[in-house]
């Protein structure tokens, strides 16, 4: 009996020290989101549906407004894996902020460029490059006066053989704010991304002229696609991190098939509902969040084209946002799928 007990007892110790292995082993993960963004259902997807505990990650959100601000807190160490557009990325790298493309997160290029109703009017039946002359002269909102957006809207522009020395650039903010603005006629287009497609297919008030999402739009744009919004790390962190970028990878590649099976679609717009609203004036306003729940996950990828860094080289040598090229072999993490 007394040998038995010995027995049980070692078994119980055994159990207790994997257990306590096991929590040791959880690691935390400090990740930046943009606030109120459906950019990141699938971050909220790798949360709630256990993928990040799966991998032994205490996976965290750090809101932060933008990309500098969230290259700053990187580089402060107050976040660990950030995210944004590469182009971002790539302009902090060459003024000297050491980060590394761990990854992609959404494949293709996410910007749109609509115009206001009565603009389009007057391109009726007309697609990318012909409609782009219908805004020769006019104002065209952009997140920010030298932002990508505004980069963004002058390769359009260029491509579409329209002159931007009589354009006017406004700033107009995130969607929200921007199509606050075309609606109130402070410009006549905007520059911008979800939900602005579905907000102009619901409301009426304006016409996607150009969706680069889809591909549409000139080749320098549409060589960036592959890779366009990637996860990001400080050097140092990925050499002292790397199996926590593994299993972080590894959870998010989880989510994206998860969130890629229709059958769990419902509950992806649960979890959606939660973390970003559609203002409740939004006509149609169940149809329209179904949409761009659909749509978010759609753009969603795993596999970084190391193509696109030649892409995303040419883009910002061309508008002098960098100097010289970046090696995609320094730039991206070397187990980046």
């Amino acid at each position: 009996m007394r040998g038995r007990n010995v027995v049980a007892a070692a078994a119980v110790m055994c159990a207790l020290a994997l257990t306590s292995a096991k929590a040791f082993a959880q690691q935390t993960v400090r990740t930046q989101e943009y606030p109120g963004n459906l950019l990141h259902l699938v971050d909220w997807v790798m949360r709630s549906k256990g993928f990040c505990e799966k991998e032994a990650l205490n996976c965290q959100s750090v809101t932060l407004a933008n990309g500098p601000l969230a290259q700053q807190a990187a580089a402060a160490g107050s976040v660990d894996i950030i995210v944004s557009s590469a182009d971002v990325m790539m302009q902090a790298v060459a003024k000297g902020n050491d980060l590394m493309i761990l990854g992609t997160d959404i494949t293709n290029n996410i910007y749109s460029l609509s115009a206001a109703a009565e603009i389009a009017e007057a391109a009726k039946g007309k697609t990318y490059p012909e409609n782009m002359k219908a805004l020769a002269g006019k104002r065209i909102g952009v997140t920010a006066r030298g932002s990508s957006t505004e980069m963004i809207a002058k390769a359009l522009l260029a491509g579409a053989g329209v002159p931007t020395d009589n354009i006017t650039f406004v700033a107009v903010g995130a969607p929200a704010t921007a199509f606050a603005a075309l609606s109130a006629k402070q410009v006549d287009a905007i520059v911008s991304w979800d939900p602005i497609p579905g907000l102009c297919e619901a409301t009426k008030k304006c016409t996607v002229f150009v969706d680069l999402s889809k591909g549409q739009g000139p080749a320098d744009l549409q060589s960036m696609n592959g890779g366009y919004v990637v996860w990001q790390a400080r050097r140092e962190y990925v050499q002292k991190n790397a199996a926590v970028i593994d299993r972080f990878l590894r959870a998010h590649a989880e989510a994206v098939k998860w969130l890629g099976d229709p059958k769990n679609f419902k509950e992806a717009r649960d979890i959606a509902a939660k973390g970003f609203r559609l203002h409740d004036d939004v006509p149609n306003r169940e149809q329209v969040f179904d949409q761009m729940v659909k749509g978010m996950i759609a753009q969603y990828g795993t596999k970084f084209d190391r193509k696109a860094v030649d892409g995303f080289n040419s883009f910002l040598m061309a508008n002098k946002l960098i100097e010289k090229p970046l090696s995609a072999a320094s730039l991206v993490y070397d187990k980046a799928p």
